[in-house]
């Protein structure tokens, strides 16, 4: 859901109310079943979902349906024919995300790359052209595959209530932007869902939203407006610093959104799985990725790495680098995000090779060598931050070409980014390094003491500070949630 949309919170709101007095009232006068709570969860989520995108809610009602009765189908049987079947719905869906997303882009980059497009081709297509991609269809998409493919490998098949299909499915924090959920986690927690609003949930998903907010809309949203993703810049300094300061924007726009979500799902009662697990705390590509989009890469390696090496371990570098450059175009229809899964493909091989030569090396000449391999991960996920900001390939290569050049790293150019600002605008931004700068260190505070990655920041005194900073400094230039796009 859109977070940074105050209809989502009004919506929230007057359902919410409404129907926990009517709870409460039902249940005083013994009225009240243990189906309604999931009833009500349903509803609302499907409201929310309604409303964030009307146009895109048929889509999801119509892959919910399918799914649900190709899953019944293959609960039913077993064999060659429960394979066959979740084969075909798992091609089907894979086919839907397929055409709303990357058949524009399928046209014009590739069938383009040989056959010359007249400009109004849309509008000429046989097969009508998406305008829209529409919201969260990638996160369910992929949820419903994982569904389909855990429920095949169900040693003991029982029969799938509707309620709790829709329920894991829709479930309002997660559905938009994850985190991708498993049957193994959230299903349990579906089956004949029962609302606990108690204290102490409430006060742990309060934390988490706090947390949530506070990264959003005072961090990511206060660092926005500085990064300019639609022009040309002829300053390899300024070119850095625009991918730093993107590489912060987009973990606390992601992770805000993630943390809002585990938050909302606390107050009902429901444990979400953590997209994020301090990433920049990592020391290696490796542990990056471990703990970057969490659901999202354990999704790839047991759905295509795994699948794809099977028992044949030679071919293991080229699946782990297909793996890596296909999660890159999951991220979206551009060469841009291949080029970025490419060279996180690449970086993983690279480390896998040479990884334990290169810091038995360093080791013998540096004291901390840890620090060594934490700054050089750093760099590598900056550098990589350039081919994910960038959609246009002609800008990209001409940052990549600039900041190659040795001679354009002038003390001049240093001083040009920040002439740029006005006094105010450098102050905005200031405060925002200051405050997520503060966070960061936090996070390695809680790593280094073998901490819980988010303790520190999820302490009681801490949440409250948390709240009513975003209160006076949330921006005022809200934004959309990066992931949104995707």
């Amino acid at each position: 859901m859109n977070y940074s949309d105050f209809i989502f919170w009004w919506i929230l709101i007057l359902f919410s109310v409404p129907f926990l007095t009517a709870r409460y009232i039902a249940k005083s006068f013994n009225l009240w079943r243990g189906v309604f709570d999931g009833v009500g969860l349903a509803a609302l989520s499907l409201i929310l979902f309604y409303y964030a995108s009307r146009t895109s809610f048929l889509v999801f009602i119509v892959s919910l349906a399918f799914n649900y009765i190709m899953v019944w189908l293959v609960l039913k049987m077993s064999g060659w024919k429960a394979n066959l079947l979740a084969t075909i719905v798992i091609v089907i869906d894979i086919l839907v995300l397929a055409y709303f997303k990357y058949f524009g882009f399928f046209v014009q980059e590739i069938i383009g790359l040989f056959v010359s497009l007249p400009p109004n081709w849309k509008e000429l297509s046989p097969i009508p052209v998406p305008s829209q991609i529409p919201p969260g269809v990638s996160f369910y998409s992929f949820q419903m595959v994982a569904f389909v493919v855990d429920s095949l490998r169900e040693k003991k098949k029982k029969p799938l209530a509707v309620l709790d299909y829709v329920n894991f499915i829709s479930f309002f924090p997660q559905i938009v932007a994850g985190p991708i959920e498993r049957r193994r986690d959230l299903l349990p927690q579906m089956e004949g869902f029962r609302l606990k609003f108690t204290g102490e949930n409430f006060e742990e998903g309060l934390r988490w939203l706090s947390l949530g907010l506070f990264m959003k809309f005072v961090l990511a949203d206060n660092l926005a407006p500085y990064i300019q993703l639609d022009k040309m810049i002829d300053n390899a300094w300024y070119i850095w610093f625009e991918a730093f300061l993107f590489t912060l924007r987009i973990y606390f726009d992601f992770g805000g959104y993630s943390f809002i979500a585990v938050g909302l799902a606390y107050f009902v009662g429901v444990r979400l799985e953590l997209n994020f697990l301090a990433p920049y705390t990592s020391q290696s590509i490796h542990e990056f990725w471990r703990r970057w989009h969490i659901t999202l890469s354990t999704w790839f390696r047991d759905y295509v790495f795994l699948p794809l090496m099977g028992s044949n371990k030679n071919w293991v570098p080229f699946y782990l680098f297909m793996t890596f450059t296909l999660s890159g175009f999951w991220h979206g229809a551009a060469w841009n995000f291949i080029f970025w899964g490419a060279y996180h493909g690449g970086l993983s091989l690279l480390l896998r090779y040479l990884g334990r030569p290169f810091y038995a090396f360093v080791g013998k000449y540096v004291f901390q060598p840890q620090i060594v391999s934490w700054a050089l991960t750093q760099l590598a996920v900056i550098f990589g931050c350039l081919f994910f900001m960038e959609i246009n390939t002609r800008r990209l290569i001409g940052k990549m070409l600039i900041i190659a050049n040795p001679f354009n790293y002038s003390l001049a150019n240093i001083g040009e980014i920040f002439s740029s600002y006005s006094l105010n605008q450098g102050a905005v931004l200031s405060v925002a390094l200051v405050l997520g700068i503060i966070v960061l260190i936090l996070e390695h505070l809680a790593v280094a003491q073998k901490k819980f990655e988010y303790e520190l920041l999820l302490s009681p005194w801490l949440s409250k500070i948390l709240l009513g900073l975003t209160i006076l400094l949330a921006s005022t230039n809200t934004s959309d949630f990066i992931y949104f796009e995707f």
